[in-house]
């Protein structure tokens, strides 16, 4: 199986420039591994008089996750450097001072000689690994340095476990961590199954993490005056495919005084203009960047910025969160936690906390616009949209306190590590 990994990363390595001349990701993605190949004698000058945290995400949702924990390194630790790594250049792409963190670079691909080397460079006294980031050589070469290595919110894979020869490389894998931090009790049996001792069940951190950007005192005067008076629904990380249930609610009598903020999951200027025109008024829109032109009339508000969709769902009174007709739906966790009824398509079975929605009543998944508009006749009335909000944000109660069951092992690390 090794062979087979290290073949696989060579074919990704040499389709690398083919695949960066048809995609603008791949474009962004080669660059990044360019950028982190030239500063490898950075890096490893930066942490030469520090000690380090080493934290790899995936993309900006599992940073989101591990935020909560970084904020508490840094209050407990402070001369500890924390140096972030993402995959998808939606993370690598913006810089440092966006993220509790000293540094950000993308993630090398992973190889034996390139994680030996980024690992000698940057010489971290703790890792910590986000969800699904399994890399058998990072891994590998951690463990064969002693360096302690978790898995914070994780999640096991119950469809690669059942591969026949996948699952033993898999498992391999994840015993290469010091300890799996793991989100359900569903994990937790899938590791009981597989001898996967390591384990622990903490929940998901980014439970955490929206709890907190709740309680950070936020406003924002375009937005609230946009929705004065008016009821209004977020449509939020939206995708093209998510566009016709945004127009069937604009045409919607029962919700014709609603006011909607829509923040589109890809916000290039191109996408933003393709968006725009496929509804048949677009001077029904106006974009956030642009809101000092606004008449008045418009019943769309376009967020074509980051970092606000978070913060924004505090305005609205009902959420639909795009992803669900694609690869797997967005945050559910931010709307929820503003006690708003949310709705999404029908591809969540990675999501434990819209399974949660789902059998409870605290939100909605639908596969067409039928379903869609017999949700949206049930939430018409103010106080059954209360009673299923308030259902959805049970959710953040009932998970709440992941960091504090991480910390100790981190503070135990650290505290040992600190007074060598």
């Amino acid at each position: 199986m090794l062979f087979l990994y290290n073949f696989l990363l060579f074919i990704v390595y040499l389709c690398l420039p083919v695949l960066a001349l048809f995609s603008k990701k791949w474009a962004l993605w080669t660059d990044g591994q360019k950028l982190t190949k030239n500063s490898i004698s950075s890096i490893d000058a930066l942490c030469s008089s520090s000690k380090c945290v080493w934290v790899h995400c995936a993309s900006l949702g599992e940073y989101e996750q591990v935020k909560p924990v970084l904020l508490e390194i840094k209050r407990w630790f402070p001369e500890y450097l924390i140096i972030l790594t993402f995959f998808s250049p939606s993370g690598f792409n913006r810089p440092s001072s966006f993220f509790q963190a000293d540094a950000v670079f993308p993630l090398p691909l992973d190889g034996q000689k390139v994680a030996k080397a980024w690992i000698n460079a940057l010489r971290p006294s703790l890792v910590l690994f986000v969800k699904q980031e399994l890399w058998f050589h990072y891994l590998n070469e951690l463990n064969l340095q002693k360096i302690p290595v978790f898995l914070v919110s994780g999640t096991l894979s119950s469809s690669l476990l059942k591969m026949p020869v996948y699952s033993l490389w898999y498992v391999k894998m994840c015993r290469l961590f010091s300890v799996l931090f793991l989100q359900n009790t569903e994990d937790i049996d899938l590791a009981k199954k597989y001898n996967l001792h390591n384990t622990f069940l903490a929940g998901n951190s980014r439970v955490d993490s929206v709890k907190n950007n709740k309680e950070v005192a936020w406003e924002n005067g375009i937005i609230e005056a946009f929705t004065l008076d008016s009821d209004t629904i977020v449509f939020g990380s939206t995708w093209p495919v998510d566009i016709p249930f945004l127009q069937d609610f604009l045409s919607n009598p029962a919700y014709r005084n609603w006011k909607i903020i829509w923040a589109p999951h890809e916000i290039s200027s191109h996408q933003i203009n393709l968006l725009c025109s496929s509804l048949k008024d677009e001077k029904s829109i106006i974009l956030f960047s642009k809101a000092s032109e606004a008449t008045g009339n418009e019943r769309i508000l376009l967020l074509d910025t980051l970092g606000m969709l978070k913060y924004a769902y505090r305005y609205a009174q009902l959420a639909y969160v795009g992803g669900g007709f694609g690869k797997g739906i967005h945050n559910l966790l931010e709307p929820i936690v503003y006690e708003l009824p949310v709705i999404f398509g029908p591809h969540f079975k990675a999501f434990p906390e819209a399974h949660f929605l789902v059998e409870n009543g605290g939100g909605f998944s639908i596969k067409n616009l039928k379903d869609w508009q017999l949700i949206l006749e049930k939430l018409m009335d103010p106080e059954d949209r209360h009673k299923v909000g308030l259902i959805a944000s049970s959710y953040i109660v009932q998970n709440m306190g992941t960091v504090d069951k991480i910390l100790p092992y981190i503070f135990e690390v650290l505290d040992y590590d600190s007074k060598r």
